[in-house]
């Protein structure tokens, strides 16, 4: 039986308060602990974003699994496109494509496949899921409430990362749909989307987005996508993968085959998120 190794934090839950906190789990205490829970003899897989405190800490999770006889498989999640360009995909950031991937991963998991089938799909998810987000305020850190950065009145920051990272790119306010469109024209170029593509879609809040604005997002989102003729086999609105105080969104898109596609839709009930 495989299992999946979520990437957790000493310091409480994987999906809201580890990003606000930003710090990494620390082997050999959370991450070690976890991967010898998760092993029953079938190997770990490890699956988290490309950030170099996480890369570091479960590298060495991994060193010290397999000193003690544990298989461990890693994924680095790469989402972001805004962070570089697609000839460095290994380069990106994993951002809020995350709840899909780890979504996959934890399906193929539950089905008891072999670790390598685990890896194989949760690698081609990873290749399929693309983000793009947009912050209009800074996250706070939790101990001071500062903000993260600073982003002068009237201004919005493109690709801002999950842990309330500055963006790669500032301009200036737009109306909600301009917002939409910026993200998606580089979704829809990335992801290669038309006639005949089948997605899986995330409208994510970043912290402090009502959940009307992010409706209006999502209203743009769809008018686009059904220009292309793309269908959306599902949608899903809401807070998935947040910094603290945040205002903004993130727009992700997962490209579905048969396999994908029934993982992700396969039911599940967990305190991040819910399917069926």
């Amino acid at each position: 039986m495989s299992r999946c190794f979520w990437a957790m934090s000493d310091r409480g839950s994987p999906m809201r308060w580890r990003w606000a906190i930003s710090l990494p789990p620390r082997p050999p205490t959370a991450s070690s602990a976890c991967c010898r829970a998760a092993s029953t003899g079938a190997g770990v897989l490890h699956v988290f974003g490309n950030y170099s405190g996480d890369v570091m800490n479960f590298e060495m999770a991994g060193e010290l699994a397999a000193a003690e006889g544990i298989e461990v498989r890693t994924i680095v999640t790469t989402d972001d496109i805004a962070y570089s360009p697609a000839s460095d995909r290994d380069g990106r950031r994993g951002t809020a494509g995350n709840v899909f991937i780890f979504k996959i991963a934890g399906a193929a998991c539950d089905r008891m496949l072999p670790l390598e089938d685990c890896e194989r799909l949760v690698q081609k998810a990873n290749a399929a899921t693309f983000t793009m987000s947009v912050g209009l305020t800074a996250g706070s850190l939790p101990e001071t409430r500062r903000p993260s950065f600073e982003l002068g009145e009237g201004e919005i920051e493109i690709g801002v990362g999950i842990h309330g990272e500055p963006g790669v790119q500032r301009g200036p306010m737009m109306a909600a749909d301009d917002i939409a469109d910026r993200i998606m024209d580089g979704l829809i170029a990335e992801a290669q989307l038309g006639p005949g593509s089948r997605i899986g879609l995330l409208v994510n809040g970043l912290g402090g987005t009502p959940m009307m604005e992010l409706g209006i997002l999502n209203r743009r989102v769809h008018q686009r996508l059904a220009a292309r003729g793309v269908e959306i086999l599902r949608t899903w609105v809401g807070p998935y993968c947040t910094s603290l105080d945040m205002n903004g969104a993130s727009i992700t898109v997962i490209v579905l085959d048969e396999q994908l596609e029934e993982l992700l839709l396969a039911p599940c009930d967990g305190f991040a998120l819910r399917v069926g």
